[in-house]
């Protein structure tokens, strides 16, 4: 494809000079070693409070399942916003300065100036996130005590499938709104859905994007990831479609000079 691959190594440096890469780094790096440390220290913090006449607390000993807990929780939170606000700008904030002048007229299509948005930050945010991952393993390990790795690597698969399907609308609704703000708005809204069907629709809940968030607990515990595929693969097709949705409505765009 025409300028694929120069877009792509063009948006791979826009995301280290933007320092979109470096708040990654600190994201997914204060995730990866404050989880277990927090799951470590809670118990510890809460026996050093005051003690209240007639209130007994049995606080159990810490295991790696609490610090899987505050994985999952600070990803589908922290993660999930800092991500919608890292990216939802990447092309909006382009139309908003008008640089998408200077690289459109070039023998740029624009499908490729699409697709390397999304490989790239898609990329940069595996990569990253990978990294990190590792880094909770053996924190956890070391902190904790052991677990089950493959366990842990399909959970660590399907929690990256569900950062990927945010950073995917993220860039659609950058795509096509006018501004950071509103496609910031749109993709809480779209991920706002997906959580009411974990709460409202429990026979569909299996097939939301959000399921592994609410669930991974039994993942962890008995390793059965049929039940969470059905999940997996919507947020698979919903990213495709996505992409797909992104190339079209960008195609028909005016470009502002």
């Amino acid at each position: 494809m025409n300028g694929l691959v120069t877009m792509f190594k063009k948006e791979i440096l826009e995301i280290i000079r933007s320092k979109k890469l470096l708040i990654l780094i600190i994201l997914f790096g204060f995730i990866s070693i404050s989880s277990p440390i927090i799951a470590k220290l809670i118990p510890v913090l809460l026996k050093s409070l005051p003690e209240t006449p007639g209130l007994v607390i049995n606080l159990p000993t810490p295991t790696w399942k609490d610090a899987i807990d505050q994985l999952a929780k600070n990803l589908g939170q922290i993660g999930m916003v800092v991500i919608i606000f890292v990216f939802a700008g990447s092309i909006a904030d382009e139309k908003v300065k008008r640089t998408l002048e200077m690289v459109l007229p070039k023998p740029i299509k624009r499908s490729a100036f699409i697709l390397s948005k999304y490989f790239a930050s898609i990329v940069a945010v595996k990569v990253i996130f990978i990294l990190s991952m590792v880094v909770f393993y053996f924190y956890t390990f070391s902190l904790l005590g052991s677990f089950s790795i493959l366990h842990f690597i399909w959970l660590s698969l399907f929690l990256l499938i569900y950062l990927i399907l945010i950073l995917s609308l993220s860039l659609f609704f950058s795509t096509i709104s006018s501004s950071q703000i509103a496609a910031v708005g749109f993709t809480f809204l779209t991920e706002v859905v997906f959580a009411m069907i974990i709460v409202y629709f429990k026979k569909l809940a299996k097939y939301s994007p959000d399921y592994v968030l609410s669930h991974y607990q039994e993942l962890m515990a008995n390793g059965n990831v049929s039940d969470f595929l059905p999940g997996a693969l919507i947020a698979i097709l919903i990213i495709l479609i996505f992409v797909g949705l992104s190339v079209q409505f960008f195609n028909r765009q005016e470009v502002e000079r």
